[in-house]
């Protein structure tokens, strides 16, 4: 798994994620940023900590936030494509 010292993620999506799992520190701002590099499947939206976010091709598209203790999951938008943090 990825992730715990900087708090900072870079996901690539491409028909899937990539890391598709990560840690993170609870208490310190997260920034986790997808990067969609391919038309592919229904990735051109993904679910994340309960917001919709649109991922353009070949855009950065960061989503910041203090991460919680506990387990989480997101998804693209039709819930098919599958990712998950835990934070510690």
């Amino acid at each position: 798994m990825l992730g715990l010292n900087n708090n900072k993620i870079n996901i690539t999506v491409d028909g899937g994620y990539s890391p598709n799992n990560f840690k993170l520190k609870a208490g310190k701002t997260a920034e986790v940023t997808f990067t969609r590099v391919a038309d592919k499947g229904c990735t051109q939206q993904v679910k994340f900590n309960g917001e919709l976010y649109d991922l353009p091709l070949n855009q950065q598209v960061t989503v910041r936030f203090t991460p919680q203790k506990g387990n989480y999951e997101w998804t693209c938008g039709m819930n098919m494509v599958k990712g998950n943090y835990r934070v510690k």
